[in-house]
């Protein structure tokens, strides 16, 4: 536009010469009267030497002091999406010559009608835009600009990063971020993603539902000992403990949340706890099996078959309270049978299920009282 402009100062400003290169001579007259004007008040020579970059640098500070408020920045590089500094969003003209600066001065906006009053990318066009410098904002209006730090969650890397950002009014000019430094604050953004990834990035993750099951299996036996149960409140207070002064879900692998918790009961529960409702119990040939606590179902046990010859009943928990389902395998640790009534097993299924077995399986002994264990 410079270059049409003086091509037609050239010409005199001769009416049909401004025409031929395409300029409306109603709006370069009063440029042209201005023009004298400012050389005569600045005292400045006739024909100045001018650098082309010196030239390109004035014109884009005059369009960046003329219009403050019409700062935008693009979205990614190469992109025709805008964020204004003002608020909303544009998109740059194709037929622009701004077309890899990051950030630009939006000479001239269309707002295009039929967009019922919205302001966004697809209803605000950028005819005429100029490039700017970030360090121009700076040197002409320091008071415009603010750093800001704020948490933010790295999902892909599972962590907490500090995002530092320089604005412009609402407009981002710059960012960096890199990973937080332990923080309550941190701490507390991490919590709520393990809390979001449900718990599973503890080293025990999994088996919490498990542990919530056996206390409330105990409270349920022992009401009269007030055993407090864990709910939601409870597990998120733990998560958060767990996660102070750390950044990543990698820190966490290595925590056991249930320990966070049963570390948190008093003494006499988790005593009451351990005793009875075990982790394991002993069956009476001496081999420990894990005890399996699950929501909404009785705790169950399984081993083979053999190791539950010699016990005529089924074993139970909390002092005889809770019987256990038992889950029979064959030596090929396959389950046979599935009971909740070991006594009843042994004299109406064991007979027949004895055969089978002493047919697959001839090594084994079979004694025709399970019960008991006898030959």
């Amino acid at each position: 536009m410079l270059e049409l402009f003086e091509r037609a100062r050239e010409s005199g400003f001769d009416s049909a010469a401004v025409a031929a290169l395409g300029l409306d001579p109603r709006a370069v007259d009063p440029v042209a009267r201005l023009s004298r004007q400012l050389v005569r008040l600045m005292r400045l020579p006739r024909k100045p030497r001018q650098n082309a970059a010196d030239v390109d640098e004035a014109i884009g500070l005059a369009a960046l002091v003329a219009f403050p408020d019409r700062v935008a920045g693009r979205r990614r590089a190469g992109s025709p999406e805008l964020l204004l500094s003002a608020g909303g969003a544009a998109r740059l003209s194709s037929a622009g010559v701004v077309h890899n600066a990051m950030l630009l001065v939006a000479v001239d906006v269309e707002e295009r009608s039929g967009a019922r009053g919205s302001r966004d990318m697809e209803s605000v066009v950028v005819r005429l835009a100029s490039a700017v410098e970030p360090e121009w904002l700076a040197e002409l209006f320091p008071e415009r600009l603010r750093d800001e730090r704020e948490l933010v969650w790295n999902e892909p890397a599972g962590r907490v990063d500090e995002a530092r950002r320089t604005r412009y009014d609402s407009l981002t000019v710059a960012e960096a971020v890199r990973p937080a430094s332990p923080s309550a604050a941190a701490g507390r953004l991490l919590a709520d993603a393990a809390i979001r990834r449900e718990l599973r990035d503890f080293a025990d993750g999994g088996a919490l539902a498990g542990l919530r099951a056996r206390v409330e299996i105990l409270s349920r036996a022992f009401p009269e000992r007030g055993v407090p149960l864990f709910g939601t409140e409870e597990i998120h207070s733990a998560v958060e403990n767990a996660c102070s002064g750390m950044r990543s879900l990698s820190q966490l692998r290595e925590m056991s949340l249930g320990r966070i918790l049963l570390g948190g009961m008093r003494p006499d529960s988790r005593r009451l706890l351990e005793e009875e409702a075990p982790e394991r119990i002993t069956l009476r040939g001496g081999r420990k099996v894990k005890v399996h606590y699950e929501p909404d179902r009785p705790p169950w046990v399984e081993s083979r078959l053999q190791d539950f010859f010699g016990m005529s009943s089924t074993p139970t928990i909390c002092g005889g309270r809770i019987g256990l389902t038992v889950r029979l395998l064959a030596p090929n640790m396959r389950p046979v049978q599935v009971t909740q009534d070991l006594a009843g097993f042994w004299k109406e299924h064991y007979p027949g299920l004895r055969r089978q077995l002493r047919r697959r399986y001839p090594r084994h002994a079979w004694p025709e009282d399970g019960a008991s264990g006898k030959r």
